[in-house]
Formats: C-alpha cells, sequence, structure tokens
C-alpha cells in the first residue's frame, strides 16, 4: 500500500514540474511583438487629370471601291488576286472581246473606203472648178465677141448653155463632197465606239489599293461588282461613343489609338467625322477616327481600340491609383503615425491610368503608404524602407 501511495506522489510531482518549467519559457499574449511589415511612402502631389474613355472599334479602309465592267458582258480573264496590290490604271479582268475586235476591224475598214470616196469627191470637185472655170471664161470672151459682131448668136447661146452645165456638175461635186465627208465623220464615229467597247472590255482600277475581295470568276456574267478594293493610303477606325462623350470628339482632335496584333505602342489618330445624329436602336454615335501614319501591317478588319479623355480637374490632389484600397465599401489609404499603420477614409474622384483624385481626406502635405499597403491594417507596425517619413 505505501509503494502505491509513493509512485503516484512521484508522478504528481514530476507533473507540476513540467508545467512549472513550461511556464517559465513564455511571455504573456500582451507582450508578443508584431512582426513590421516594409513599406514605401510618398507625399501626395497636385496636378492636372483627365478622365480616359476607352472604347474598341474595328480597323477600316479610308475607302472601298467596288470595280463593275462598264459593258456588260462575259468574264474572260481576272488578272489579280485577293492581297495584291494594283495601281491606278492597271487592267485587272477583261471581258470576251472578240466579237468587238471583229466589229473595230470592220469599222476601220469603212472608214478606209469612206476615205478614199472622200478623196475621189474631193478631186471631182477640183475637175468641177476647173471646167467651170474655163466655160465661165470662154462665155466671158463669147459675149464680148457677140457684143461686137464678131460672134452669132448661136455661139453665144452655146457657150452659156456650158458655162450653166458646169456650174450644175459644179454644185453636184460639191454635194458628193459634202456626203463623203459626211460617211467620212460618220465612220471615225463608228471607229471611236469600237475603239471604246473594245477598252471598256479592260476592267481597270480606279484607284490604287489593295484587292480586298475577288468577286467573279472567268466565264460569269459581268453583273455587279467583279473586285473590291481597299485604298492604298489612310486607315480608319470607327467606333461608337454615348451621348454622354461625343461632345468630347470634334473633327480634328487627336485621340490614341492602339492596334495590339500590330504595334505595342499606342498609334496616333485624329478624329475625321462624328455622326450628326445616334443609332436609333443602339443610341451610340458613329465615330471615325483616321489612323495618321499607320504602319503597313495595320488592315481592315482588325480590332482597335480609341482612348480620349473626356472630364478634366486642374490643381486636383493625386495619389498613385494602387494606393487606394478597398476595405469594405470604403476607399482607404494608410499613412504611416508613430511607425503604425493608421488608415484614412477617402473619397475619390477621377482616374487616369496611373493616378486618382483625392476630393476628401488628405491634405497637401500628407505622405501615404504607396508600397506594401495591401499587406497592412490598422495599427499595424510597419518600417519605412525608402527613407520616407512618417505622418
Amino acid at each position: 500500500m505505501r509503494l502505491k501511495r509513493n509512485s503516484a506522489g512521484v508522478i504528481l510531482a514530476l507533473f507540476l514540474l513540467a508545467v512549472t518549467l513550461g511556464g517559465c519559457g513564455k511571455k504573456p499574449a500582451s507582450q508578443v511583438e508584431t512582426p513590421r511589415v516594409a513599406v514605401e511612402v510618398a507625399q501626395v502631389k497636385r496636378g492636372s487629370i483627365a478622365q480616359p474613355v476607352r472604347v474598341t472599334g474595328t480597323v477600316q479602309a479610308g475607302a472601298t471601291v467596288q470595280v463593275m465592267a462598264a459593258i456588260p458582258g462575259k468574264i474572260k480573264l481576272v488578272l489579280v488576286d485577293v492581297g495584291d496590290k494594283v495601281s491606278q490604271g492597271q487592267v485587272i479582268a477583261e471581258l470576251e472581246n472578240s466579237d468587238i475586235e471583229a466589229r473595230l476591224q470592220q469599222a476601220k475598214a469603212n472608214l478606209e473606203q469612206a476615205r478614199l470616196g472622200l478623196d475621189q469627191a474631193d478631186a471631182r470637185v477640183k475637175q468641177a472648178e476647173v471646167r467651170a472655170g474655163l466655160d465661165e471664161t470662154n462665155l466671158k470672151r463669147t459675149q464680148t465677141l457677140f457684143d461686137q459682131g464678131a460672134a452669132s448668136q448661136q455661139q453665144l447661146d452655146a457657150a452659156r448653155t456650158a458655162a450653166a452645165v458646169s456650174q450644175e456638175d459644179l454644185a453636184v461635186a460639191r454635194a458628193s463632197l459634202a456626203a463623203s465627208r459626211a460617211q467620212v465623220t460618220a465612220a471615225e464615229a463608228a471607229v471611236r465606239q469600237a475603239e471604246v467597247a473594245l477598252e471598256n472590255t479592260y476592267i481597270k482600277a480606279p484607284v490604287s489599293g489593295e484587292v480586298a475581295a475577288r468577286l467573279l470568276e472567268p466565264g460569269a456574267l459581268a453583273q455587279g461588282a467583279v473586285v473590291t478594293l481597299v485604298t492604298s493610303g489612310e486607315r480608319q477606325v470607327e467606333i461608337g461613343v454615348t451621348e454622354q462623350d461625343v461632345n468630347y470628339l470634334q473633327p480634328g482632335r487627336e485621340v490614341a489609338v492602339e492596334v495590339p496584333v500590330v504595334a505595342a505602342e499606342s498609334l496616333k489618330g485624329r478624329v475625321a467625322s462624328v455622326s450628326p445624329a445616334a443609332d436609333e436602336r443602339s443610341r451610340v454615335f458613329k465615330v471615325k477616327v483616321s489612323l495618321v501614319n499607320a504602319p503597313p501591317g495595320v488592315k481592315p478588319g482588325m480590332a482597335a481600340t480609341v482612348i480620349y479623355t473626356t472630364r478634366q480637374v486642374n490643381n486636383a490632389l493625386l495619389v498613385p491609383k494602387n494606393a487606394v484600397v478597398k476595405r469594405g465599401a470604403q476607399d482607404i489609404v494608410y499613412t504611416v503615425v508613430e511607425g503604425k499603420a493608421a488608415g484614412r477614409v477617402v473619397t475619390t474622384g477621377i482616374a487616369d491610368d496611373k493616378n486618382v483624385e483625392i476630393v476628401k481626406g488628405l491634405a497637401d502635405q500628407d505622405s501615404i503608404i504607396v508600397k506594401g499597403q495591401d499587406f497592412v491594417s490598422e495599427g499595424q507596425p510597419v518600417e519605412v524602407v525608402n527613407g520616407g517619413a512618417g505622418a
């Protein structure tokens, strides 16, 4: 019995000793030091800030041209394909034209025949003029002789008849010459008409550009456009703008344009036109922005983002955008007071890509945490690592 009691006493003593030794190695919870969070601080600043707006649109050609045949016919050749560059006046397609070529050759032959007839008629007129002149001279001489009694009445009548006949022949020759000239004129017109018809079988690019679509193939009737061209010059981006923003975009205003698949940097754009009325369904205004010196890789159909600013505030109190953190429904910035984070509820205004306007909650001389703010809370011990001072 005594052995059992001694064993129980030893066990209790060992337990109390363990508790005592364990308690001696710990501090009270209130005395545990909270680790400091490394932060960087910066003083708030004043400056101008404008609200950026980003609207996505589509790159368009400066102009799209539907190239059509000038006359009906069947497509013989299409000489270009999608993506080809063409110059103004370049033949891009051809219609069947063998019948028109035959008509032109016949018209040229008719013209040669008419010109030959004109030459002959002109020669006849000259001959008739010579004959009429001689007969007129003979009549005058005979009349003089008759008056002197040296010529008979019969001789005078014969001279008069010859002069009259030669004048009639001259009139007929001149009429024939006029008819021959008219025939030549008509033949020349027929040649020109056939030449124009033949020329119209060659479909040419009205402007320089790039083939966007090949719409007809050989053998098809030339009804409608044969190819679609986009001009090689200026590219445009079409966007839809709300009624709240449309008055900020006047023709001539410069904006930034991002085409990420082509250029890492934003491109320079200029407002080209603003629709005077909103679309009835979408209630947005169509705005076209011209790209200034767009790189060759910018092609119609690509996505592009137009960036412009609306409301601007001058002499605004500004802080870095990421310095403002959300705590529930409140916007908070942190200052450093006596080595600890101290949150301030702020009211923000407009923001751009880097900064945000502080309407209420900070003063000009305040310094705020700009790095590490996401890892602190109210009263959190902090260590300023960029040499800044607490507020």
